[in-house]
């Protein structure tokens, strides 16, 4: 299983990457430019990467047994990302998802000049 030293290696090798805390959980959110990429859940047992919504309902339609989709509980219910379940998915793939996360939230130049086509 993933753990938050992994999660917070692989976010802040990332051009640009920040920690903070998140205002109510008290736990670990990485953002660039100050727009939030990753963030774990309330139990750490969770994490959110802020994919593109078409990315994130690809994910979880391909796992639901790992990921969902989620929204704010909110009446405005906007997308914020896919919720990943730590326990039972792939390290590989959560890295990915880490790195989509990053790249959908940054700079357009940034993403150009780290991840050219």
């Amino acid at each position: 299983m993933t753990d938050t030293a992994q999660l917070r290696g692989w976010a802040m090798a990332l051009p640009e990457a920040t920690e903070t805390q998140h205002f109510r959980f008290r736990t670990p959110k990485w953002s660039v430019h100050g727009r939030t990429f990753l963030g774990l859940g309330a139990d750490e047992s969770t994490v959110v990467c802020c994919l593109t919504e078409e990315a994130a309902v690809r994910a979880a339609t391909a796992d639901p047994e790992h990921t969902r989709v989620v929204r704010r509980s909110d009446a405005r219910r906007s997308f914020l990302g896919l919720e990943v379940r730590l326990a039972g998915v792939a390290a590989d793939q959560l890295h990915d998802w880490v790195r989509q996360a990053w790249a959908a939230q940054a700079p357009k130049r940034l993403v150009a000049r780290y991840l050219p086509d």
